[in-house]
Formats: structure tokens, C-alpha cells, sequence
């Protein structure tokens, strides 16, 4: 029997969580704001239910350190505004749920982001074996798909899961190969990474380019093929393609990590820890739910 993994990408949900409610926040009798921390807490239980996997973990982004990808390209997120605190003070609190549920987590170091992690723990699990599930609402795990690299997109304002594979990329971007979109985006660019693409070539253009020529390096070996604005501008902007190709691509070889599958594997719930932890939050419903998950074990 194939070994599942599910391997949660916090901080999407998290600020998803946060910013569903930002026009009504839910606040606890005390005043915690709660928003960040009800959504995310939802998707966990409800995967835990539905799903049952055996393996899963979290990862988190650090905030204490520079990606190698800032020291590169240093508009590289640049637009991002600062963590709101209501999610800075959540953290602590969903650590914590994820202890009491006995779900690993881990976070992104030296210089990587939770995309290289979650790659390079992706891409161990499928050597040994796993089917793996990345759940997110990051396109950028979309170059990860492979016949045992899932994306599996939460259920977001009023819409059902969705679990994509490889020809689901293919269809919706017109691509050989998932890998192909990395190329695709560093030629159109990527504004939620503040990557803004080669000039004069946008969706559409980017698109037949990639169909024609494969990649983004053989695109740019190819200027006499080009209109002359184009060739222009391409011809000038050369290093940049290669640079954001570089920002975009996810890292699936972190140095010295290695995916110890035992660290992963969920253990029994400890009742006393999530009633405590769900009684200060406040989260009624959503106690008998992790009850009716405990009560399977």
C-alpha cells in the first residue's frame, strides 16, 4: 500500500485565514484575535478526517533570516507589507495545536523559504516511495507536480478541494511538462514575488514562446527569430530572464536535509492538550470535531 504524506504550506493559509475575516475579525471574550488561527485550524482537522493520512507535517517560514533569493534580486518580495501582528501573536497558538495533534512541524533555514523545503522533503518522500500532497495556495508548487507530487488546494471561498496533477497543468497552461511553467513565469513574470518578467512579453506571448521554443534559455538564444522590439528588449534584458528563472525555481536539494520519515508520522492525539488549547480559543464547533478525529484512535 503507497504511503501517504501531506505536507501543509502555512503561511498562505494562515494570511488567507487572516484576511477572509478582515472586514468582521472573530475575537475570543479575552480579545484574541482569533482569524488567523480558525481556518487554518479547520483545514487541518477536516484533512486529518477526511483524508487519514498516516504522515504530515507543517512548514513555516522564518522571519529571522535573508533568502538567498533577497541577496540575489533585492526587489525580490519587496512590496510585501509587514506581518500583521493579529497573525505574529497566532503562531504561537497554532504551534501549538499542531503539538497537541502530534503534527511535525518545521521551519525554512539558512537562506531557504518553506517552497525549497517543502521541495526537498517532497522529493525525498517520492524516492522512498510516498504519494505526496502539498497543501497550498501557492502557484508556485505547480512545478513540483510530478505522478507522485500532488497540489491539493484547500476548499477557499466556497469552493471544494482541488487535487492537481500533471495534466491538469498542462491543460491550464499549455505546457509540455509542469517544470515548463517555471519558464513560462520568468518570462511573464510573477507580481505576488514582485518578479516582473521580460519587458513587452505578457501572458499570451509568453505562452506561444514556450510552446515553440521549450525554455526560457532557448527562447533567449533564439533573437533572430524575434520582431525587432522584442529582440531589443530581450537582447538588453538577457541576464534578467536567467535571474528569474533562478528566483522562481523551487530548491529540491536543500544541503544536509533529510527526510526521516518517523518524524513524520502521526501519533495519538492528546485530548487533555486540545480540549485546553480549544477551550481558551474559544473554538466550540471545531472541539467536536477534533473529538470525533480523537475518537478514531
Amino acid at each position: 500500500m503507497t504511503k501517504k504524506l501531506f505536507l501543509i504550506d502555512a503561511y498562505p493559509i494562515i494570511y488567507q485565514s487572516f484576511y477572509a475575516f478582515i472586514k468582521n475579525p472573530l475575537f475570543t471574550s479575552k480579545g484574541l484575535n482569533t482569524s488567523p488561527i480558525i481556518n487554518f485550524t479547520y483545514l487541518l482537522i477536516n484533512t486529518l478526517n477526511d483524508e487519514k493520512p498516516s504522515y504530515m507535517a507543517t512548514i513555516f517560514d522564518t522571519k529571522k533570516e535573508i533568502s538567498f533569493r533577497k541577496k540575489e534580486y533585492y526587489k525580490y518580495k519587496a512590496h510585501r507589507k509587514k506581518t500583521p501582528e493579529a497573525i505574529c501573536m497566532a503562531i504561537p497558538y497554532i504551534k501549538k495545536i499542531l503539538k497537541t495533534f502530534q503534527i511535525y512541524y518545521l521551519y525554512a533555514k539558512n537562506g531557504y523559504e518553506a517552497d525549497d523545503l517543502i521541495g526537498t522533503i517532497a522529493k525525498q518522500a517520492e524516492n522512498k516511495g510516498y504519494l505526496i500532497y502539498i497543501i497550498t495556495l501557492d502557484k508556485d508548487f505547480f512545478q513540483l507536480i510530478t505522478e507522485n507530487i500532488k497540489v491539493y488546494i484547500p476548499p477557499f471561498k466556497g469552493k471544494t478541494k482541488r487535487i492537481l496533477g500533471i495534466e491538469d497543468i498542462k491543460k491550464k497552461f499549455g505546457v509540455k511538462h509542469p517544470k515548463q511553467v517555471i519558464d513560462l513565469w520568468s518570462m511573464m513574470g510573477d507580481p505576488s514575488d514582485n518578479i516582473p518578467g521580460l519587458p513587452g512579453i505578457g501572458e499570451k506571448n509568453a505562452i506561444k514562446f514556450i510552446k515553440k521554443y521549450g525554455s526560457i534559455e532557448n527562447f533567449l538564444n533564439s533573437p533572430h527569430d524575434l520582431n525587432d522590439k522584442i529582440k531589443k528588449n530581450i537582447e538588453k534584458n538577457k541576464y534578467l530572464g536567467l535571474l528569474y528563472k533562478k528566483l522562481i525555481t523551487i530548491v529540491t536539494n536543500i544541503p544536509l536535509f533529510y527526510f526521516h520519515e518517523e518524524k513524520f508520522h502521526i501519533k495519538k492525539p492528546n485530548w487533555h492538550s486540545i480540549k485546553k488549547v480549544f477551550e481558551e480559543l474559544q473554538f466550540i464547533r471545531l472541539l467536536k470535531k477534533a473529538h470525533q478525529y480523537y475518537n478514531k484512535y
